[in-house]
């Protein structure tokens, strides 16, 4: 899999943009750093809270790192998956880290079944959220909604800041 990954971003160098790609040109593209930012900051709150309140959330620091570890190494393979099968379907056929994760830390840690919600929340959730943000991105690009507002929006959204 990761040939054919390697293969088709270097196919997309070379390609002629399409129409949607031209058109979104005339927007200004999202910073690296908001991303960036983002992710340090639920980071940084997420380890706060596995370290102040061990007692009552159960997940180490390193099991925290461990679920954002998963996530990330999976993100890109489903996000793959997804996009390619959303034709077929209109949700697309998504496959989880739902049961992975349970499992996973239900061996590390058996008898600690907060510790395993929260691993689950953090490895199965984000990258479930991170696949909807990008498909989000997707449908925002079709239909030329600028970048930096879907950004916003889809930091807004789940704060319930924004209701639909």
């Amino acid at each position: 899999m990761h040939r054919e990954i390697y293969h088709r971003f270097r196919a997309s160098q070379q390609e002629e943009p399409d129409i949607h790609t031209k058109l979104m040109r005339k927007y200004d593209d999202i910073p690296a750093w908001w991303f960036y930012s983002l992710t340090v900051l639920s980071m940084t709150v997420s380890l706060i809270l596995c370290t102040v309140l061990k007692d009552q959330v159960q997940l180490p620091w390193w099991g925290l790192l461990f679920a954002c570890g998963m996530a990330f190494v999976f993100t890109l393979p489903i996000s793959i998956i997804t996009a390619t099968t959303e034709p077929l379907k209109f949700d697309g056929q998504t496959p989880g880290l739902n049961v992975i994760t349970e499992y996973a830390m239900g061996l590390i840690m058996p008898g600690y079944p907060i510790a395993n919600v929260c691993f689950k929340v953090y490895g199965y959730m984000s990258m479930s959220q991170a696949v909807a943000f990008l498909s989000d991105f997707k449908l925002g690009h079709y239909m030329k909604i600028p970048p930096r507002s879907m950004f916003i929006v889809q930091v807004i959204k789940p704060l319930n800041l924004l209701t639909l």
